[in-house]
């Protein structure tokens, strides 16, 4: 392959660890390489957490060649020729060049080669078929890579609809990368492609949905990819007409702004702030018990007063806690931009305020004579409240 350029590589790719493995699996010849996102990092400048490495060798020689040296080889994907190397606090995903045999738009059947054209043939986007090696040098089998990232247009190798029928997620991955380093119009293309496949999606594994469509919700702004994807009905699994795009935008903008972003209300935002609107999502979502939990207590704490007041604030810290009080008074910022005079208060009040403690318990009735069971219960509850009203004040 002929070197395209030559760029500085980032420091994970340089460290220790990473060159040990690279000269176990690298002799004479350039049997192994850096592909994908740490390449693509390294290109435009930014961060990079994941190492990712392509190989001639196959599977088990990789195994071998690294156990001999004592690293930690974990076969995280074998039967498509990954498997996980473990060095310190460092792991490189290591996987052989390969070639699609049998595609289903869920799970491949694949051969191994020596090929890196083939291998690249088979990746999703121009720009993660580009490999470098330890000195930086980068090579584009496909002659697009480049270019395409360069100028920021998200491309898919050879026909989009070819490489969508291999695999369907393909489509969450178009949008998601297009949110990500897209600039200016979608490749048309890779639109219609995604758009005529749209149905295909439904096919896919909750698990694989969910993982491409919380990070498309996580970047800084969705709603600019979130409002494509609906118009080229990509979403139409969410069957519901609550979504408001400027109000979801208003709600991230302010999050932002705080430094508080958090998913589980974004996707609570996305479904109108109506939980059975979640229950729909959840047929196709799988959403953490802690997130159903979240969108619980938010959805509770915005029937309260508006958080303009100190003593709402605090009421709604009491009951519903720090996050899920500080994700509404984001909503009713969005709602009501004019409540910002109030935000910093009542941000330092759910930062700060020491939580106090009811200081009346059941024995504390029983000793006045009251009996277990629900009447006690119930005369609890009317103290606490009572407390609460007066400020949480005896």
């Amino acid at each position: 392959m002929k070197v395209i350029k030559t760029i500085k590589l980032h420091e994970c790719m340089i460290s220790s660890e990473a060159h040990t493995i690279m000269n176990a699996l690298n002799n004479s010849e350039k049997k192994s390489m850096f592909v994908g996102g740490c390449v693509r990092g390294a290109l435009l400048g930014e961060e990079v957490s994941d190492v990712d490495i392509a190989t001639c060798l196959k599977p088990q020689d990789v195994i071998e060649k690294l156990t001999s040296i004592d690293i930690k080889v974990i076969p995280t994907g074998i039967e498509h020729g990954t498997v996980t190397a473990v060095m310190k606090d460092k792991v490189f995903e290591i996987t052989t060049l390969r070639k699609d045999i049998n595609t289903d738009g869920r799970r491949a059947v694949v051969s191994f080669t020596d090929d890196w054209l083939e291998d690249a043939k088979r990746r999703d986007f121009t720009m993660n078929a580009l490999f470098a090696d330890m000195e930086g040098n980068i090579y584009d089998p496909t002659g697009q890579g480049i270019d395409d990232l360069e100028a920021r247009k998200v491309v898919f190798v050879g026909d989009p609809a070819q490489r969508i029928s291999e695999d369907y997620l393909r489509i969450l991955r178009f949008f998601r990368f297009y949110a990500l380093y897209g600039e200016g119009e979608p490749d048309s293309a890779a639109l219609k492609a995604c758009a005529d496949a749209s149905d295909k999606i439904i096919t896919l594994s909750k698990e694989r949905i969910t993982q491409e469509f919380f990070k498309i919700m996580s970047v800084d702004n969705p709603v600019p990819i979130l409002d494509l994807m609906f118009k080229n009905n990509i979403l139409d699994l969410f069957d519901f007409d609550e979504y408001d795009s400027k109000f979801l935008e208003y709600v991230c903008n302010f999050q932002l702004r705080f430094n508080l972003g958090f998913l589980a209300a974004r996707l609570f935002v996305l479904a109108g702030l109506k939980p059975e609107n979640i229950k729909t999502m959840k047929n196709f979502l799988l959403f953490p018990k802690v997130f159903l939990k979240d969108i619980e207590a938010i959805s509770q704490s915005l029937k309260m007063d508006n958080l303009s007041k100190e003593h709402s604030v605090k009421v709604s810290i009491y009951k519903y806690g720090r996050v899920a009080t500080a994700q509404t008074l984001m909503i009713e910022l969005a709602n009501d931009r004019v409540m910002s005079r109030y935000a910093s208060k009542a941000l330092d009040i759910i930062q700060n305020w020491k939580v106090p403690d009811f200081p009346i318990n059941g024995n504390d009735l029983i000793q006045e004579g009251f009996k277990p069971g629900i009447t006690l219960g119930k005369e609890l509850k009317k103290r606490e409240d009572a407390w609460i009203k007066r400020g949480f004040k005896n």
